[in-house]
């Protein structure tokens, strides 16, 4: 227990810059031993810090209190790493505790920069996408600052390592690189905010989150779709919620022998009882075709903008009561049939078998 006691404080003194040297193999044991102690002792520390942090930041948000907690894991995990650096004789610890002290600067900066984001912008109705683009840049340059601050004058070989690989990754992955691309210009274009109803490649939802690759919708099943972001600028972007309340046009097909203006009537009054609709702008009950089988009707008629994500229900009731009432009223709606006309009376000829 002594020899451990000793390298816990020989190794403290050479985190200080003092201390004598890593033991020979014979000690690996009794150094483990020290290490494990001295990361319980950080272990226990940052566990504090943390149980403090979040108890004295609880006005802050969500977001920022989870960020201000993992800079407390950063501590933990940095102090294990300097101890074990000091203990086994792995380097220089101050070093590694000049460029973990780094690190967590510029951890707490961008701490600071996603409070203001969330105290300021946000609250003041800033659109989501530009804080989003906002969050991502800020964060690249954070991470360029950060690998600066620690490699210093030795980061323009990193950056040209860094270079020649990104060349390789992107010939090995263009369709992420196109994505991330897509990301950026989805950014910039805006042509949806998160929060929308939109209707993207044949899935319809509400957009929950963008990303640098995908664009993630919550559909009405709370199904969640994650599209890819070349595929999202790439194709048609319907956005539901941009204009405020929606239209919808409802189609009906009636038989030819009934009046129209008949038809208009039991109509107007299944669009005037459903309570979802609005009354301004007005609905209307249109003749809008003269089909093979049919006079065709559309139902227009217009939805506020908290209806929007249920629509298809929406839809579904007035296709349902247009249905009831036309059958209350005796108007028929047909289905396809086909009459044949002949330009002569079709005549009958019977045939006796022969050989009777």
């Amino acid at each position: 227990m002594n020899k451990i006691w000793s390298h816990m404080r020989d190794a403290l003194e050479r985190v200080s810059g003092a201390g004598p040297e890593t033991a020979g193999w014979s000690e690996r044991g009794y150094q483990a031993a020290a290490w494990v102690g001295l990361v319980v002792l950080a272990w226990a520390f940052a566990w504090l810090g943390k149980a403090v942090t979040l108890r004295a930041a609880r006005r802050l948000e969500p977001r920022v209190r989870r960020r201000l907690a993992g800079g407390w894991d950063l501590v933990f995990w940095s102090a294990a790493l300097v101890f074990a650096v000091a203990v086994f004789g792995l380097g220089d610890p101050q070093e590694v505790a000049r460029a973990a002290a780094k690190l967590l600067f510029v951890y707490l900066v961008w701490v600071a920069l996603e409070a203001f984001v969330e105290g300021r912008l946000v609250r003041r109705g800033f659109d989501p996408n530009l804080v989003l683009l906002l969050r991502y840049v800020t964060l690249t340059l954070l991470v360029v600052w950060g690998a600066y601050m620690v490699a210093g004058a030795q980061i323009a070989p990193v950056i040209g390592a860094l270079g020649v690989l990104g060349l390789a990754v992107g010939l090995a992955a263009q369709d992420t690189f196109s994505n991330f691309i897509a990301g950026i210009i989805l950014l910039m274009d805006r042509p949806f905010k998160i929060g929308d109803w939109v209707q993207i490649g044949g899935e319809y939802g509400q957009v929950e989150g963008l990303t640098l690759r995908t664009t993630r919708l919550r559909t009405p099943d709370n199904e969640s779709v994650a599209i890819p972001n070349a595929v999202v600028a790439g194709g048609e972007i319907k956005n539901l919620s941009a204009g405020g309340p929606l239209r919808l046009r409802i189609p009906v097909g009636v038989a030819y022998r009934h009046d129209p203006r008949e038809v208009r009537k039991v109509l107007e009054a299944v669009v005037a009882a459903h309570p979802k609709l609005l009354s301004d702008p007005a609905p209307a009950v249109l003749v809008t075709g003269l089909g093979d089988n049919s006079v065709d009707f559309t139902l227009v008629v217009w939805i506020p903008e908290h209806e929007i994500p249920g629509y298809p229900v929406v839809a579904a009731e007035l296709t349902e009561a247009a249905k009831i009432a036309l059958d209350e009223a005796g108007i028929e709606i047909p289905f396809p049939q086909r009459t044949v006309w002949f330009p002569e009376p079709l005549r009958v000829i019977q045939e006796t078998p022969s050989g009777g």
